[in-house]
C-alpha cells in the first residue's frame, strides 16, 4: 500500500458517500474552487432526526502532511462500514461496539473534509516532497522565492483564518508567534484573513452545519493533541482580558515558560466549564489512541507547542465569542506522529508505518465522537427531565 494521491482522497469520499450508504450519508461539494481549479468534497455522516451536535473533522491542510488525508478515508470507510452492516469497529487494542457505532451516526452529525489542500498535496506528492502551503501564484511584480526544499510562493492556509490574523498589531514584537509576513516563508500569513479559497472552504462548513459543537484538525508531526487556546496561556478568571479588545494589542503571544517570563502578563480567557469539557474529551481520545498501539500522546494547550495566530481551531472556537447566536465549537489540534519511536521523524513515514499511526489515530477519533454522542444524549435527557 501507499499514501492515496488526491484523485483516490476524492474518489474514496465519493464512494462512501454512495448508494450503499446513501440513507445516512451526504456529499458536500465546497463552493470555493482551489487555484488550479479543484473542486474539493465532504461528507457528512448522520442518520435520522436533526442531530443535536456535531464533530468536524478535517485533514490535508499542509500539503507534505501526506497520512492526514489517509486518516480520515479510513475513519469514514470504517465507520459508514461497521454502520451499514451492524458491525464494531477494531483498531489495533482499541475497539467500539455495533451498539456504539450506531450511537455515534444516529446521535451525530460527523462532518469530514478530508483534503482541504488538494494543489498542494498534488504538489508536495510529485514534485516537492516539503511543500506546505498552497498554491496561490506570486503576486504581480512579486520578484519571486527560492524555489525547492518547501520554499516558493503560497500561503499557509493555517495562518490564514480570522483570527488574531494581523499578528504584528495583535501579537507584542517580542512574541515567538509562529506566523509570518513574508511570502517566501512556509508559515506566511497570505494577504487577508480568509484570503485563500481553502480556507474559505473550511470556514463555509462551518457556517452551513451549526449542529456542530467540536473541531478537530489533524496534523503531524509530534504524538501531541493540542486544544484552545493557541495565542498565549489560558486563564478563566477575567473574561474581559480576551482576543477580541484592541487594548491588549502588543501584549499577546508571550506564555509565561518563555525565557524572562511575560512582562505585560497576557492571558487568553476561556470558561473553566469549556477548558474542562476540552481536557476531559481530549484525555478520552488520547488513552484510545495508545490503546490501539501503546503510542502516548500529550495532551496540552496549543501555546504549548508554540505562539499562532490565523490558526482554524482557534478560529472555530472564537466564532461564538464575537456572535452570540452561534453555539460555542471546541477545538482540537491532533499532530500525530512519530515523535517518540524508532520510525525516522517525517512527515511522510514508510506507509507500514503509516498503517499503525492511520489505525491509533482513527481510533481517537472514534472514542472522542463516542463521548460527544454521549454528552449531547446525556444533555437531551436532562432537557426532557427539566421540561417534563
Amino acid at each position: 500500500m501507499t499514501y492515496l494521491n488526491v484523485d483516490e482522497v476524492e474518489t474514496a469520499i465519493a464512494l462512501a458517500a454512495g448508494p450503499p450508504n446513501a440513507g445516512f450519508t451526504e456529499l458536500i461539494t465546497l463552493p470555493n474552487q482551489t487555484w488550479e481549479g479543484r473542486t474539493c468534497h465532504a461528507i457528512r455522516v448522520h442518520h435520522g432526526a436533526a442531530a443535536r451536535s456535531g464533530v468536524y473533522l478535517l485533514g490535508g491542510i499542509h500539503a507534505r502532511e501526506w497520512g492526514s488525508p489517509d486518516i480520515l478515508v479510513n475513519f469514514v470507510q470504517l465507520l459508514t462500514d461497521a454502520y451499514r452492516n451492524g458491525t464494531g469497529i477494531t483498531q489495533g487494542g482499541a475497539a467500539v461496539s455495533a451498539e456504539q457505532v450506531r450511537a455515534i451516526v444516529d446521535t451525530l452529525d460527523v462532518v469530514v473534509f478530508p483534503q482541504a489542500n488538494p494543489d498542494g498535496r498534488h504538489y508536495s506528492m510529485t514534485v516537492d516532497p516539503m511543500w506546505r502551503k498552497n498554491r496561490r501564484p506570486a503576486d504581480a511584480g512579486d520578484p519571486g522565492c527560492p524555489s525547492g526544499g518547501g520554499n516558493g510562493p503560497g500561503v499557509d492556509i493555517n495562518r490564514n483564518y480570522d483570527f488574531l490574523w494581523d499578528f504584528p498589531t495583535t501579537f507584542s514584537p517580542s512574541a515567538p508567534v509562529a506566523t509570518s509576513a513574508d511570502p517566501c516563508s512556509e508559515i506566511y500569513y497570505g494577504p487577508g484573513a480568509f484570503s485563500e479559497p481553502e480556507t474559505c472552504n473550511v470556514g463555509w462548513l462551518l457556517d452551513h452545519y451549526p449542529s456542530v459543537g467540536y473541531f478537530i484538525d489533524i496534523h503531524s508531526f509530534g504524538e501531541d493533541i493540542l486544544y484552545n487556546w493557541g495565542d498565549d496561556d489560558d486563564q478563566v478568571t477575567d473574561p474581559a482580558m480576551n482576543f477580541s479588545d484592541p487594548a491588549y494589542d502588543g501584549k499577546r503571544g508571550i506564555p509565561d515558560s518563555t525565557p524572562g517570563g511575560d512582562p505585560d502578563k497576557y492571558q487568553e480567557y476561556i470558561p473553566a466549564d469549556d477548558r474542562h469539557t476540552l481536557i476531559t474529551l481530549g484525555t478520552m481520545m488520547r488513552d484510545a489512541i495508545q490503546a490501539a498501539h501503546g503510542r502516548p500522546y500529550t495532551l496540552k494547550q496549543s501555546v504549548g507547542l508554540y505562539p499562532t495566530s490565523g490558526t482554524s481551531d482557534d478560529y472555530a472556537y472564537s466564532r461564538s465569542f464575537l456572535d452570540s447566536s452561534k453555539d460555542t465549537v471546541l477545538g482540537y489540534t491532533i499532530e500525530w506522529g512519530p515523535q517518540r519511536s524508532s520510525i525516522p521523524k517525517s512527515f511522510h513515514p514508510d506507509y507500514p508505518d503509516m498503517v499503525p499511526i492511520i489505525e491509533e489515530v482513527t481510533a481517537g477519533l472514534l472514542a472522542f465522537c463516542l463521548a460527544a454522542a454521549r454528552r449531547t444524549l446525556d444533555a437531551a435527557l436532562a432537557d426532557a427531565h427539566t421540561n417534563g
